[in-house]
């Protein structure tokens, strides 16, 4: 009696270990099922988190610095005629041109520092899919760390203003390189917007060669009328 008491014991502890261990298997299933699942919309979620913070940098970083101080057509670009009026050449004002791309990023930076931790909310709901469940509760927290570096440039378009027109615009380019850091995952955002800084019309011929030009790096005739 005593040793089928003992077989019994051996056997329902058999039992429950198999029954932990099937326990443990299913939890871990579900786990990487439930990973598979969140690490799509914790991407995606942190991505547009991430985005949205640097283009809010952007603009209120350059907004900041286009209100503060007026910059004038004239104050970057100086026009030369010839005796007849027509446009012989225009030199950009080197000093001019670099202490806005400063201020510019100097602004947009600040404004990204201030933005470097971030808390976004994820819809567990999106989980199941179907729209009955998008966007509802519960929601799971996710903490994001970002860090970017920005570059600005100034460029020179050249359109048809009519006839014997040419509106000449200054746009300052500003591009955001950013990585945010999320649980387990790493994004990078590439985010490039434009911004008018000023523009006129010239009236009268103008050259030929004239063309967009690059007034980060070729600080040089902006008409190519010459070094």
């Amino acid at each position: 009696m005593w040793g089928e008491t003992m077989r019994q014991r051996y056997r329902r502890k058999r039992r429950q270990g198999w029954v932990f261990i099937g326990v443990v298997i299913l939890l871990i299933a579900a786990l990487v099922m439930l990973d598979t699942r969140l690490r799509p919309l914790i991407q995606s979620y942190g991505y547009m988190s991430a985005r949205r913070s640097a283009m809010l940098s952007v603009h209120n970083g350059v907004q900041q610095v286009l209100a503060d101080e007026e910059w004038g057509y004239t104050d970057l670009v100086t026009i030369e005629r010839g005796e007849d009026g027509r446009v012989l050449s225009a030199e950009a004002n080197v000093h001019a041109i670099n202490r806005l791309k400063a201020a510019a990023t100097n602004a947009v930076t600040k404004e990204l520092s201030a933005r470097e931790v971030q808390n976004t909310r994820i819809p567990l709901g999106n989980l199941l899919g179907g729209s009955l469940f998008t966007g509802r509760g519960p929601f799971l927290p996710v903490k994001i760390h970002t860090s970017g570096v920005v570059i600005s440039n100034l460029t020179a378009s050249f359109l048809d203003a009519g006839i014997n027109q040419t509106n000449h615009r200054l746009m300052l380019e500003m591009t955001v390189m950013m990585v945010a850091a999320l649980p387990n995952e790493r994004v990078s955002i590439d985010l490039k917007t434009d911004f008018l800084v000023c523009e006129t019309v010239l009236v009268g011929d103008v050259p030929d060669t004239v063309t967009q030009i690059d007034l980060g790096d070729t600080l040089r005739n902006i008409f190519g009328a010459g070094d």
